[in-house]
């Protein structure tokens, strides 16, 4: 059996953000940075040397109405890992339009997989991501 850790979706609140351009007024906008973290372990690689595989279950980012993720603002990645392979897959969805043309997603997936190491009695594999995405407003 697979030992599979979840770790909660956490909304972190970050600071109003002001932004200002050279010989323009300020402009203040309330932004949010939401993070999600996922993390799963196998099983430790046995004598006979078969490995073991482990996927974290899906955790989600969602936009509330009237907001979108903004694509180009993901930071982060694999924060841990240990095995022959340590992954972490995000995904997009609910494309929305921002212009016309132009789109953003409302939802994001992250999944961690891991491969315990090759060998015998090689040990456990493990994978640890982390991401942040800035949610912004649409513009009424």
């Amino acid at each position: 059996m697979h030992t599979l850790t979840k770790l909660a979706t956490v909304l972190v609140l970050a600071s109003q953000l002001a932004i200002s351009a050279a010989g323009a007024t300020t402009v203040e906008t309330n932004l949010t940075t939401l993070t999600a973290t996922a993390q799963c372990t196998t099983d430790a690689t046995g004598g006979d040397g078969v490995r073991h595989g482990c996927d974290s279950e899906i955790q989600t980012l969602q936009a509330p109405d009237g907001f979108v993720l903004s694509q180009n603002s993901l930071a982060g990645g694999l924060i841990s890992g240990n095995g022959s392979e340590q992954e972490c897959h995000v995904d997009w969805s609910q494309m929305t339009d921002i212009l016309p043309g132009i789109t953003q997603p409302r939802r994001l997936t992250l999944r961690a997989h891991a491969l315990s190491p090759k060998g015998h009695f090689a040990g456990r594999g493990w994978a640890t991501c982390k991401y942040s995405v800035t949610l912004v407003p649409l513009t009424k």
